[in-house]
C-alpha cells in the first residue's frame, strides 16, 4: 500500500481541531460520565463499553500489519517494532483492563465517540508507521531507541499499577465514584496523579522513538 500523506494529514488535523473544540465544550459543561453520570439514560455495561471503544485501536493496526505487502526495505523491522508498542498498550486496555474494571456504566454516545477516535488513531498510527515513516538502518542501534523503550515500559507499569489502585478503592459490586488520597508530611491531603505521569511518559516515549 502506498503512503496516503493527504489522508494522514487531513485526519490528523481533524483530530486536532476536534480535540480543541471538545476541550472548549468541556470548559463550559460536563460530559455525562463518571461522577456526572445521570441516574437514567441509555448506557452500556462498563466492561463491554471499555472493550468496544478501545479494541479498534488494536484491531486496525493489526489488520494493516497482517494484510500489508511485504517490503524489501531494511527499516521495516523498526517500524513494526514501534507499532507493536502501540498495539501492546491497546491490547492491555481492550482485553485485560476492560474485563477487570469495576467502573460505572458508560453512556452509549461516549462509547461511540471513543470508538471513532480509537479507530482513527489506530488507522493513523498503523498506516503512517507501516507505509509513510522511514528510519536509517542504524536506528535500531541508536541510544534513543533504548531510552524510548525504557520510558514506554516505565509508563506502562505505572499505568497498570494506578489502575490496580483505583480498582482497589471499590468493594466487589460497588460502583460509586472514589478518588485516591494520600497524606503529606504536613498532614495535607493531596490527590496523586500517576496516570498523568504514565501518559506523559508514553508521549515522551513516542517522541524519543521517532525523533
Amino acid at each position: 500500500m502506498e503512503c496516503r500523506d493527504a489522508a494522514v494529514s487531513s485526519l490528523s488535523w481533524a483530530l486536532i481541531v476536534g480535540g480543541a473544540a471538545y476541550m472548549l465544550h468541556q470548559s463550559r459543561s460536563h460530559t455525562q460520565y463518571g461522577r456526572y453520570l445521570p441516574e437514567k439514560g441509555c448506557c452500556c455495561p462498563a466492561r463491554l463499553g471499555w472493550f468496544l471503544q478501545e479494541v479498534p485501536a488494536f484491531l486496525l493496526p493489526l489488520l494493516l500489519l497482517l494484510t500489508g505487502e511485504p517490503e524489501k526495505t531494511g527499516d521495516r523491522t523498526g517500524r513494526t517494532l514501534l507499532l507493536c508498542t502501540f498495539m501492546l498498550h491497546y491490547f492491555h486496555r481492550s482485553f485485560i483492563y476492560a474485563f477487570l474494571t469495576r467502573g460505572r456504566p458508560v453512556p452509549l454516545p461516549i462509547v461511540l465517540a471513543a470508538a471513532i477516535f480509537c479507530s482513527l488513531n489506530g488507522f493513523l498510527q498503523g498506516h503512517h508507521l507501516l507505509h509513510c515513516a522511514h528510519f536509517e538502518h542504524t536506528w535500531l542501534r541508536d541510544a534513543r531507541l533504548a531510552a524510548g523503550f525504557l520510558l514506554f515500559v516505565v509508563g506502562m507499569i505505572i499505568n497498570i499499577h494506578s489502575d490496580h489502585i483505583l480498582r482497589s478503592l471499590r468493594r466487589p459490586g460497588e460502583t460509586v465514584y472514589k478518588i485516591p488520597y494520600e497524606t503529606t508530611s504536613r498532614g495535607l491531603r493531596t490527590t496523586p496523579a500517576p496516570g498523568r505521569l504514565s501518559f506523559l511518559s508514553s508521549c515522551d516515549h513516542e517522541r524519543q522513538l521517532t525523533s
